[in-house]
């Protein structure tokens, strides 16, 4: 989207709690190119008449306080990505499942579904849903760790539970 300079975008973020506002307004502060909040009252308006609105705006106030834009979708495609961490360990199931849980809780990992084993992570790089399963007997494991999300996260997360993950099989040898 560089060098479109007489263009401008409007961006409306939902946000849930206090800390993703914190986040996305960091990201706006820290933007190449000028951001600039929305003062005033704003509104986006559906299937109305759109001109006698703005004759009703302007009587109440001065005219060059009302600015009215046409609001079109922008396809943009920001393509998620999935990152495999896959290792396996002479350890059980059960042990192996312990330092898993133990890796999601240094970075602070949220389970966001018990059923499918989903946890979500926010980190510096971004945010990233992580899914694990172990398959072996009592005698060796193999762990998968599946990371979602938007660059960088994924690689950033996977890089740390690759080291995590290396460095406990060698310590189970």
């Amino acid at each position: 989207m560089s060098g479109e300079s007489d263009e401008e975008y409007l961006f409306v973020v939902d946000y849930k709690s206090d800390a993703e506002r914190k986040r996305v307004e960091y990201l706006f502060e820290n933007a190449d190119g000028e951001i600039e909040s929305l003062e005033g009252l704003s509104r986006i308006a559906h299937d109305v008449d759109h001109e006698a609105i703005y004759e009703q705006l302007v009587s109440k106030v001065p005219d060059e306080q009302v600015t009215a834009y046409r609001l079109e979708p922008v396809d943009i495609a920001a393509e998620p990505e999935r990152v495999t961490v896959e290792q396996t360990i002479d350890a059980a199931p059960e042990t192996v499942e312990t330092f898993v849980e133990y890796m999601l809780s240094k970075k602070k990992a949220v389970l966001q579904s018990s059923a499918r084993n989903v946890y979500e992570v926010y980190t510096k790089k971004g945010r990233a849903e992580i899914s694990y399963e172990l398959d072996g007997d009592s005698g060796e494991t193999v762990a998968r760790i599946r990371i979602d999300g938007y660059p960088p996260a994924p690689s950033f997360l996977a890089e740390f539970f690759e080291t995590e993950l290396t460095d406990y099989a060698e310590s189970q040898l």
